[in-house]
């Protein structure tokens, strides 16, 4: 028979167990957060909706997850090493401060006792974190160029007569309220990514002060790629195309490194507008291209203190320019674009170059 020890520790094991699972159910739903933001059958941006929604869960769950999966793993190493339920009191206490209260470096440095492991870790995770904030501006982008889009195609059955006013009026203020609700959601997001920012930030700091001279050589490796210009310059050998479309002729051709100027006026999307050197005009796919004075996007970082601080700076700048682009979004929402004799503006965001598909 077992000991009334290990009944006890039976108990407690199942006890977390079950807090595991109901936190990590928890964690695993962005909760009240976007529970309004749904896709409606009439949406004609609903495909572009949907992907902005999709990132929804990863920006509002991955850390609590994390607290969780600690509260949980500190508890069941306790009644493992200590064999009683006050050690698994203690190991879930100490896992719970860890996960939640301690904040991520804090957890992370738990998980990795090695600081280059630790250092390995918390790279991957704001690598991956660079690589959701591009897909959220991918996102965004193609949803704010499908909502003008949508306006200007109601101007244009007006203006051919195949609307009424009233329709036509009806019409175009349900883009600009879905419209609306897109740039509420935008903003949601960035605030949950200026959130995790605030964590990665601290980590970089934690794991830069073993590394004193880590903050230095990322900002020579930022230097290197001299001043930021209004030009976009091809990250390899780019087709420039008479219209946005693979199937359209070819006018030119631009070597890696080559510079072009984005036609002002017009929003990039999976293509952008260009001016060549010559004068000349044509499409090239945006992927291709990125804002002049930067690093070509193939040049990752080391995984190293320099790496981990050159990603928390890549992180910050691409959080901000989504936030410039949303709040130019909010604005142009709330001005006259979606009004029959309104105007809309087609100027390029400051997110000039996006990671489109």
């Amino acid at each position: 028979m077992k000991s009334e020890r290990g009944r006890g520790s039976t108990r407690w094991a199942a006890a977390l167990l079950a807090g595991f699972v109901a936190l990590t159910g928890c964690a695993g739903t962005a909760g009240p957060f976007g529970s309004n933001y749904t896709v409606a059958a009439d949406d004609s941006c609903g495909t572009q909706r949907q992907a902005l929604k999709a990132y929804q869960d990863y920006f509002f769950s991955s850390m609590i997850q994390g607290a969780a999966m600690g509260a949980v793993a500190g508890g069941l190493t306790g009644l493992v090493l200590g064999g009683n339920a006050q050690s698994a009191a203690i190991g879930a206490g100490a896992g719970a401060l860890v996960g939640g209260i301690g904040g991520y470096y804090a957890a992370k440095q738990k998980a990795n006792s090695d600081p280059v492991a630790l250092t390995g870790s918390v790279y991957d995770d704001i690598y991956r974190e660079n690589g959701e904030i591009d897909g959220v501006s991918a996102a965004f982008g193609a949803l704010r160029t499908c909502r003008l889009q949508s306006a200007d195609a109601v101007k244009a059955d007006y203006a051919a007569h195949r609307l009424s006013l009233s329709d036509a009026q009806a019409k175009l203020q349900r883009i600009k309220q879905l419209y609306l609700e897109d740039v509420d959601f935008a903003q949601g997001l960035g605030s949950k990514m200026a959130e995790r920012g605030g964590e990665y930030q601290n980590a970089t700091d934690q794991i830069t002060q073993m590394n004193p001279n880590a903050k230095q050589e990322a900002a020579r490796h930022e230097a290197e790629g001299g001043i930021m210009g209004n030009g976009l310059v091809a990250n390899e050998a780019a087709r420039v195309r008479e219209a946005a479309s693979t199937s359209a002729k070819q006018i030119a051709a631009l070597a890696p490194g080559e510079e072009v100027a984005p036609v002002a006026g017009e929003t990039p999307t999976d293509w952008t507008h260009v001016q060549l050197p010559d004068g000349r005009t044509g499409y090239v796919a945006s992927r291709l291209l990125r804002p002049a004075g930067t690093r070509a996007p193939a040049a990752k970082p080391p995984v190293n203190a320099t790496g981990v601080a050159e990603l928390t700076d890549s992180n910050q700048l691409k959080r901000k320019a989504l936030n410039d682009e949303v709040a130019s979004a909010k604005t142009e929402a709330n001005g006259n674009a979606f009004e029959l004799n309104g105007s809309i503006s087609r100027l390029p965001p400051n997110l000039a170059y996006r990671r489109a598909a």
